[in-house]
């Protein structure tokens, strides 16, 4: 008997599964930066764009992040065929990609004391490498299913966090 192609229970139980996996690993290896947290945040509550790296960076950060779900989400919609599909799989993949290349980054970059530190540089490289696998996503929009594309995030997210780490 054929394999099933249909993706109404695969699709949802993979998602379902490595967001699991992703709020494990978020809930036992990450932490905020001193920046970002709130509990240190008012001992020191320094809002000066000078020396708080948050309030520096956050304006950058808001820009990258929105052309990454707005911005690549309505650049494929011009294609008649693919354009409900391309902005809904743009946010389920941009979506886990974050997350996955914080953690990604943050195993290469951000690990002191056994914990991944997480502020808004952490966010922004995040960004940047979730746009690497968004302009992917555009090559093989309609080719692939929505499994596959989250197979091509895993991976793509890796092998860029690895490429950046040892250049």
């Amino acid at each position: 008997m054929a394999e099933s192609t249909n993706l109404r229970l695969r699709l949802p139980l993979i998602c379902i599964i490595l967001e699991v996996i992703l709020i494990i690993l978020f809930g036992v290896l990450v932490e905020y930066n001193d920046d970002t947290d709130a509990k240190k945040w008012n001992k020191n509550n320094s809002t000066d764009p000078a020396t708080n790296e948050f309030y520096y960076r956050y304006p950058s950060f808001q820009d990258v992040h929105v052309m990454i779900f707005v911005g690549f989400g309505f650049l494929m919609t011009f294609l008649q065929r693919y354009g409900f599909s391309s902005m809904g799989f743009n946010f389920l993949i941009a979506a886990f990609s974050l997350q996955w290349a914080t953690l990604m980054q943050g195993f290469f970059h951000g690990m002191h004391h056994g914990k991944i530190h997480v502020g808004v540089t952490s966010m922004i490289n995040a960004d940047f490498c979730t746009g690497a696998v968004l302009i992917s996503f555009g090559a093989v929009l309609g080719k692939t299913s929505p499994v596959q594309l989250l197979v091509m995030a895993i991976l793509e997210v890796t092998l860029f966090a690895v490429n950046e780490y040892i250049l």
